[in-house]
């Protein structure tokens, strides 16, 4: 039963570890609002009003 606690909570620190080196080194939240600007203005040229 603690060999199978231990696994999981193995997992999750390294899934948490991923994240963090993602947002960290990647420039996660960055690339997020800059994916966000190319698509509101991909809509802004789909739509014209």
């Amino acid at each position: 039963m603690f060999k199978f606690i231990g696994i999981i909570f193995l997992l999750f620190v390294v899934l948490f570890i991923a994240i963090i080196v993602e947002e960290s080194f990647m420039g996660g939240r960055r690339r997020r609002q800059l994916e966000k600007k190319a698509r509101e203005a991909a809509q802004k040229s789909d739509n014209p009003q």
